[in-house]
């Protein structure tokens, strides 16, 4: 299997819709039966395989007279399933927030854990992936950190629960008092030294209630 055929399959298609989809844009305008030899897919299966590129805008159907010719169309087509691909995955992490979300709520404990101290690279990797995956839609930021670098870290993680969530309201505060940066969410409080590699999560929405009313 060449190069290309490999770049095709990554985009999901399978190995005979590659060899179908290859075969018309070298053959142009041309009927079942020669896409089909060009392929070496059955004819059968080659005109199911066309139905299915054609719903992906891979492929057009023309007549002249009673016959049928298919035309294979731009690679630049191909665009179409990543932007699709992208959509069904966004929509898809939106909504594996939501059940997160609704089973929080319905069977986690009222009193949960208190504090937990996270160190190192590792450590504050995984305090990253807990604010990315809140289900909260607003979000009450106190920092010292007023540097372009500290501000263009927070913006891209801004971006990527937007991204998740579909829409997200900040509210940020100047805080240099803290010595870092403090995430409030719904349930949530995460604080993330600015000086140490070392980060709290406090899982406990009577302890986050009341850090709110402090700020």
């Amino acid at each position: 299997m060449d190069i290309l055929s490999l770049e095709l399959r990554k985009l999901g298609l399978k190995e005979k819709e590659v060899a179908v989809y290859l075969a018309g844009l070298a053959l142009g305008m041309t009927t079942v039966q020669n896409i089909s030899k060009q392929a070496k897919v059955t004819r059968p299966t080659t005109y199911e395989i066309i139905s299915g590129l054609q719903k992906k805008g891979l492929f057009a159907e023309t007549k002249q007279g009673k016959k049928r010719y298919f035309i294979a169309q731009s690679p630049e087509k191909i665009l179409s399933i990543l932007r699709l691909q992208k959509r069904e995955l966004e929509e898809k992490e939106r909504e594996f927030i939501r059940i997160i979300a609704t089973l929080d709520a319905k069977y986690a404990p009222k009193e949960r854990g208190g504090l937990q101290v996270f160190k190192g690279e590792e450590g504050l990797d995984v305090l990253e992936e807990q604010l990315l995956f809140t289900p909260s839609f607003i979000i009450l930021v106190m920092s010292s950190e007023d540097s372009p670098a500290a501000k263009k870290y927070r913006s891209k993680i801004y971006e990527k629960i937007k991204k998740r969530m579909g829409k997200l309201n900040i509210q940020e505060k100047s805080a240099p008092e803290l010595g870092g940066t403090l995430f409030l969410t719904r349930d949530k409080a995460i604080f993330v030294s600015a000086k140490k590699q070392e980060g709290y999560l406090i899982d406990n929405p009577l302890v986050v209630q009341t850090l709110k009313n402090l700020f």
